[in-house]
């Protein structure tokens, strides 16, 4: 072998740490942008989208069950049409059904073809939860806490900025804009993952060997089964209980927060504030928790922490939420960091990304599945016995499973799958 072919060998010890992953770390903040743009920009301007499409109350309950059972269902899906096409090539196809679904649900004349043209706008974020982590796994083994952060933060914004705004958009330019304009972020993430897919062979060969030399055993052969099936593992459950209870938490605080406000005599433009703060607050735990996650030594602390917030500020707000409201608001977001935490741990308590990919297609379908009772449960417990400190309770209730659930994940060890 020549002098100039032996210098053109890729080996992983010649290869820059960051060289090559730069673009799977856009794609993947691109991902994370996507993933809930599509729910967030729907409530603040129902009203104005009502002038113009019948949608009834009815219709609107409706539209607000699609998110958690589009993410049940195309998570439950996604691990089996991973392995089958490629994590990449899946989000690929999901990130461009979810644009399309996006810019037609923007032409819609009729409720029905609102909710029809709703479901594969969801695909890319149904997708995306349950394939990142795995991605993460695959591609940064070395920085899972650091990725895990940046993407649970743009996560958190895709939420957080859309009520901030996204009112005096569709005031300016009408609702179908406001509406379809965001199709771009799907289409634009298509294009880091057709990078990765189609980069040149040299490029390719860099790439994967950053890979082996993070992870090995990114060359093992795989086995046809998993050597244990994840609901025989206590990890498992504690995973889907953590996560199950943060997303009833969420989706209610989005359906009904503003009407407990509102009902304690607080004004409705401080409601939505409140809102949007409830939202907003999320950012910095987001972008901190995974980093603390990876790096502390005493992990259970952090559960306790959380469940520690989360039970002072649902207490303080079910016995008086006009009291306070902003400390309590702002309280309950630490409680919230229950989410970036289970995402870092995902991937930290798998050794491979094949782990990583059924243990996410385990945890979130189930969880999210599991969330769609909060919002109607909250509501179903309101009209019976008639106040809100009942159902505020009752999500009280369900935080030891948490604490519990936190702490198994804190104390486990990784599972060889």
């Amino acid at each position: 072998m020549s002098s100039h072919s032996a210098s053109a060998v890729i080996t992983p010890a010649t290869v820059s740490p960051w060289r090559g992953r730069l673009v799977v770390l856009a794609g993947l903040l691109l991902i994370g942008l996507n993933s809930r743009i599509m729910v967030a920009v729907v409530a603040p301007i129902i009203g104005l989208i009502r002038q113009d499409v019948p949608i009834s109350r009815s219709d609107e309950g409706v539209i607000g069950l699609l998110a958690p059972l589009c993410f049940a269902v195309f998570g439950a899906i996604s691990p089996a049409l991973g392995r089958r096409l490629g994590l990449e090539a899946l989000m690929i196809g999901a990130l461009a059904v979810s644009g399309i679904g996006e810019l037609y649900r923007a032409l819609i004349h009729t409720p029905a073809q609102f909710i029809i043209w709703s479901i594969p706008a969801l695909v890319g974020a149904g997708v995306g939860n349950v394939i990142v982590p795995p991605l993460i796994k695959k591609y940064f083994p070395d920085r899972v806490g650091a990725v895990t952060a940046i993407y649970t933060f743009f996560t958190t914004l895709s939420t957080a900025l859309p009520p901030l705004f996204i009112l005096n958009i569709a005031t300016t330019t009408g609702w179908r804009f406001s509406v379809g304009v965001w199709a771009i972020i799907g289409f634009c993430g298509v294009i880091p993952w057709l990078m990765v897919v189609f980069s040149s062979e040299r490029a390719g060969e860099r790439l994967s060997a950053v890979r082996r030399r993070l992870d090995p055993r990114v060359s093992a052969p795989r086995p046809h089964r998993l050597p244990v099936h994840l609901s025989h593992t206590p990890l498992a459950w504690a995973m889907t209980a953590v996560f199950a209870v943060n997303c009833i938490i969420g989706y209610t605080a989005f359906a009904w927060l503003p009407q407990v406000f509102v009902d304690a005599g607080i004004t409705q433009a401080r409601a939505d504030f409140y809102l949007g703060l409830f939202t907003a607050g999320s950012l910095p735990g987001a972008l901190i928790t995974p980093i603390l996650v990876a790096r502390m030594k005493r992990t259970w602390i952090l559960p306790v922490v959380f469940f520690t917030a989360y039970l002072i500020s649902f207490l303080a707000l079910s016995i008086n939420p006009a009291h306070l409201t902003l400390t309590w608001i702002l309280l309950s977001r630490v409680g919230d960091c229950f989410f970036p935490y289970i995402l870092t741990m995902i991937n930290l308590r798998t050794r491979t990304t094949r782990g990583s990919i059924a243990m996410s297609g385990f945890v979130q379908p189930v969880g999210y599945t599991i969330a769609v009772i909060g919002p109607w449960g909250f509501g179903m417990l309101h009209t019976l016995v008639g106040n809100w400190h009942i159902p505020m309770l009752a999500l009280v209730a369900c935080l030891p499973l948490q604490l519990i659930g936190g702490i198994v994940m804190a104390r486990s060890k990784p599972l060889d799958i």
